[in-house]
């Protein structure tokens, strides 16, 4: 619940001079009460930060972290939108950026069996797996293929430039051993898959992002053969960890660091955008403090007199035991503006009494 600007207005005036009203005009109101509502606002971090310090209270009423987390939780945006190209909901209202995170979302299983690398019969051997309308990246539909490099050669390195992984596997290899080279290879270089294995067979599992309108299609080819995809249930919420854009180019150029569908990143590009990696495919979400609306008293002028319009009024977003503080703060403002210091005074000698009786 906001706090009625009007009411505000009206005893600001009263209290600073009972007998003569109007010289703190509408405009100036105004400009008063956005920078009293910013201070008292700005003034919940700091105060948040020193009570962590504090000892605390068992009373949530009488405990000063409880007080100040209600009062932040009014500015508080759960669950808005964030696009695929990193663009926040909220926009330049954003004060304080909370979490990223994505939908929990169904994924996808599918098993491949490996022969021996004598059975795979030349270096353009694929294994293609292909998840309609997935996050998979990229060439057709979204396809993402595997590709064994047996002998380094230059038509592997056109398959690496087209999102194919090169696992470096050898004709004398094991059935295990080209496994296990394909499991780390997914592993370390797809953002959008895991990979486990047990002996020769690998499971390979990436998330589904829409229902599926047609089967996947799956090439088993010599002695390896590749299971048909199937459903496993859904997956948690996943959070964004947000690296420092001076990192950035550090984390992503690193096998080991390279963040992945599971451990996804971003970083703040601007105050109404991220840049996210891996690259979701579907919109994901954000929490937030939100910066309070300017308030603002609207009026119309009747018979040279300003009179309150709520049409034209936006009230102030504090919560609602803010409102003392907000009038003193006003009022303390103005007595800079109408040239009367002993009105500053007489509020700062009363917001001194009032907070010195809450901190017994």
């Amino acid at each position: 619940m906001a706090i009625f600007i009007d009411t505000v207005y009206q005893r600001v005036l009263a209290l600073a001079n009972k007998e003569q009203r109007g010289y703190i005009t509408p405009q100036e109101f105004n400009l008063l009460a956005g920078k009293a509502q910013n201070d008292i606002f700005e003034m919940y971090f700091h105060d948040y930060k020193t009570a962590l310090l504090s000892p605390g209270n068992q009373s949530k009423t009488s405990d000063d972290i409880d007080t100040i987390r209600e009062k932040i939780a009014m500015h508080r945006v759960v669950g808005d939108s964030v696009t695929t190209e990193g663009v926040l909901g909220g926009g330049s209202q954003i004060h304080w950026l909370e979490n990223v995170y994505s939908k929990p979302q169904s994924h996808r299983v599918v098993n491949i069996t490996f022969g021996a690398g004598g059975d795979i019969i030349d270096e353009a051997s694929l294994i293609h797996l292909r998840a309609y309308y997935s996050p998979i990246e990229t060439l057709e539909e979204t396809g993402f293929n595997f590709a064994f490099n047996l002998n380094g050669g230059s038509d592997d390195i056109a398959l690496a430039l087209q999102s194919y992984i090169i696992i470096g596997a050898a004709v004398d290899d094991s059935d295990t051993q080209i496994a296990t080279k394909f499991k780390n290879a997914v592993n370390n270089y797809s953002p959008y898959h895991s990979a486990t294995s047990s002996g020769n067979v690998v499971t390979v599992t990436y998330n589904q992002i829409y229902a599926w309108a047609v089967n996947e299609s799956v090439t088993s080819f010599n002695n390896t053969t590749i299971s048909e995809p199937t459903n496993s249930g859904s997956t948690n919420y996943v959070t964004y960890e947000e690296i420092d854009k001076s990192d950035w180019a550090y984390v992503m150029g690193s096998s080991k660091l390279k963040p992945l569908a599971s451990m996804p990143t971003y970083y703040r590009k601007n105050a109404s955008s991220i840049v996210l990696y891996p690259t979701p495919s579907s919109a994901i979400l954000c929490d937030y403090i939100k910066k309070p609306a300017k308030p603002v008293w609207g009026y119309a002028v009747v018979g040279e007199k300003a009179l309150y319009s709520s049409n034209t009024s936006t009230d102030f977003e504090l919560h609602p035991a803010e409102e003392s503080n907000l009038t003193n703060k006003i009022l303390e403002l103005a007595g800079i503006i109408i040239n009367k210091p002993g009105l500053s005074e007489v509020i700062l000698r009363n917001q001194a009494v009032k907070e010195a009786k809450e901190n017994r």
